[in-house]
Parts: C-alpha cells; structure tokens; sequence
C-alpha cells in the first residue's frame, strides 16, 4: 500500500511538471517579410519641363538666311500606359504636347539690301511608343514616334520693300532615350533626351520660293501620377 501512494504522488508530480511546461510560452517563429516587386503596368499623366535647341535655316528667293538656330523653353504634360511582362521588359505608349518659347530673328545683306527673317514656333507635341526593360523601380527606356508643331515664318525686304510670310503645321519624325524612377508605388520621376526633325518646309508666297528647315533636341525632367 506504501508502494502505491508513493507512485501514485510521483505521477502526480511529473503530470503537473508537463502541464506546467506545456503552459510556459513557445518560441514563435519569426515572420519573413513578402517583398512585392513595382510593376509598371497602368495608366500614368503628368507634367515636364526643360530646355530645347533648335537647328533651322531657310532659303527665300536667292536669299540664304543660315543663323535662325535657337534655344528656348519647353514644357507641357504627357499621357500614357505601360505594360510589363514577366521577364522585366516594359512597352507603352505616350503623347505628349508642349508650350515652346522658340523665337528667332536674324538679317543678312545681299547686294546692298537688308533682308530680315523671323521664326517662331509656339506649340509641338508627339505620339510615341516606348520600350525599357524594368530594374525594379528603374526603367531605362527608348521612345519614338511621330512629331507635330506650328511654324510661323517670315521674311522681309527693305527696299524695295517685300515681305513674306507663312504659318503652317508640321509634321515630322522624333527619337529618343530616358530614364524613369518610381518614387513611391504611384509617383514616377523622369528625365528624357529627344530629337525631333520636321525636315524641310516648302512654299510660295507672293510668287517667291521658300524653303525652311527645322529639327530641335530637346531635354526635360518630369513627374508622372501612376494610376
């Protein structure tokens, strides 16, 4: 009988010892963080500004006026849609159309005449595809596509005085490469570098040819919202 109470008490003791570690708090395994990659997928519009560089000249007549280059101001809003695939290449799509500050005179003395010339353009604005391929929240990029912009042209002789005159919208070719970082998951920063030619422009005004030629580059850094 003595045998059994001491049994009895010992496997008393060791069930409460097991209840009492199954009680005591367990090791939690820590949890690992799910890092998401960005996705370029989506709707974006936003806004850029920069610097542009013409290379014009023009032939009036007999007359050659060969220093209407120009640098002026550029800025405007872009509109546009990415898709990305799973290997990381990025395309899209993108118009964009921009306010110009371009504004240019120049003279020149032929045969004891002063001619003058001015060109002007005010507005531009593009339709262009993209193509990048994605390191995460960098996007390299190249773009091109097709170019459209006024031109307002004129040139003057003094005596006898002449004066023609021309304002047309151009059509042309543009080409270029940038650089794009998402921010945070909606706001896109970016920097793009573009030539733009609208070649050669041909008319007549008042019975005297002319021919003007324009192409421009131009830099810009933007933000974009990302839908």
């Amino acid at each position: 009988m003595k045998r059994l109470l001491i049994a009895a008490s010992t496997l008393a003791i060791v069930s409460g010892t097991a209840t009492a570690a199954d009680l005591a708090p367990q090791p939690v395994e820590p949890v690992v963080p799910v890092i998401v990659p960005f996705s370029w997928t989506g709707f974006y519009a936003g806004v850029h500004a920069g610097a542009v560089f013409t290379n014009s000249s023009a032939r009036v007549g007999g007359v050659d006026f060969n220093s209407l280059d120009n640098t002026g101001f550029i800025g405007g809003a872009h509109l546009g849609y990415n898709y990305q695939f799973d290997g990381g290449f990025v395309v899209g799509l993108e118009g964009d159309i921009d306010y110009t500050s371009l504004d240019k005179d120049t003279s020149t003395v032929l045969g004891g005449t002063l001619f003058t010339a001015n060109i002007k353009s005010e507005w531009q604005g593009s339709i262009r595809a993209r193509v990048g391929y994605a390191f995460d929240r960098f996007l390299p990029y190249i773009t091109g596509g097709v170019a459209f912009g006024d031109e307002k042209f004129t040139a003057v002789q003094t005596v006898p005085f002449a004066r023609v005159s021309n304002s047309d919208t151009r059509t042309g070719w543009t080409i270029g490469a940038g650089l794009e970082y998402a921010l945070t998951d909606n706001w896109l920063l970016r920097g793009e570098v573009r030539y733009t030619d609208f070649g050669h422009n041909s008319f007549t005004n008042l019975g005297v040819p002319a021919r003007v030629k324009l192409n421009e580059v131009s830099t810009t850094l933007g933000v974009s919202y990302k839908f």
